[in-house]
């Protein structure tokens, strides 16, 4: 989807993950979000949509636009249905099963790879190797933690966080000075943030101190 449509839009298009993914949260698990989490992520999406077309870039409905909304919507359901799982076998077990049988459909590539990792420069195989692990593995790991000790929705509202991060990153690393809109997008999206989970807190506390007193 990303060879057709531009860095922006596809970042706009793939942060509906958290919001598809309370509502699927809400029908088939019976989570029920607050409301400032709602009116979080809605000030989150806001943020990004700024962060997102910062550079005059538009969203055009085409192929690779609703491939990307599908791979949105995939990941939503992925994160919602592995609840139950993630109780059952544990967060760590349950990625690892994951990441092998995605990794078993993948073999469908692996004629010729030997030759292709032969031949292809120590740059790419090292960028490879570095996409699996930290950008992929490792915030799997990580987001089915979460998830297991707290709602889907709650645990998916930190990927509102990830366009902002890489602009971050992209200034520091590649030297891309963001624009001031860009950065008024990225404070709107961090406020989001934290409108959505400074009452989950308070909540969590009331939660706690609720038990101590049984």
């Amino acid at each position: 989807g990303e060879k057709s449509v531009n860095a922006g839009p596809a970042s706009l298009i793939v942060s509906v993950t958290p919001i598809l993914t309370a509502i699927l949260a809400s029908v088939f698990l019976n989570e029920k979000m607050k409301l400032n989490g709602w009116i979080g992520g809605v000030i989150s999406f806001v943020g990004i949509a700024f962060l997102s077309l910062s550079q005059g870039d538009s969203i055009q409905l085409n192929s690779g636009g609703l491939l990307i909304l599908l791979a949105a919507i995939s990941e939503s359901l992925f994160f919602v249905f592995q609840r139950p799982y993630l109780k059952k076998y544990g967060f760590l077990p349950f990625t690892i099963y994951t990441i092998w049988s995605g990794t078993v459909f993948m073999l469908i590539f692996l004629p010729g790879i030997y030759q292709e990792i032969v031949t292809a420069p120590i740059e790419i195989t090292l960028s490879v190797i570095y996409l699996g692990v930290f950008p992929t593995v490792l915030p799997y790991i990580a987001l089915a933690y979460i998830t297991s000790h707290a709602s889907a929705s709650e645990a998916t509202s930190s990927l509102y966080l990830t366009p902002v991060t890489a602009c971050i990153i992209a200034w520091i690393w590649l030297g891309e000075v963001p624009t001031f809109v860009s950065i008024i997008g990225g404070g709107i999206t961090i406020l989001g943030v934290v409108i959505a989970h400074l009452t989950f807190n308070k909540d969590d506390y009331k939660q706690i101190e609720s038990e101590k007193v049984w």
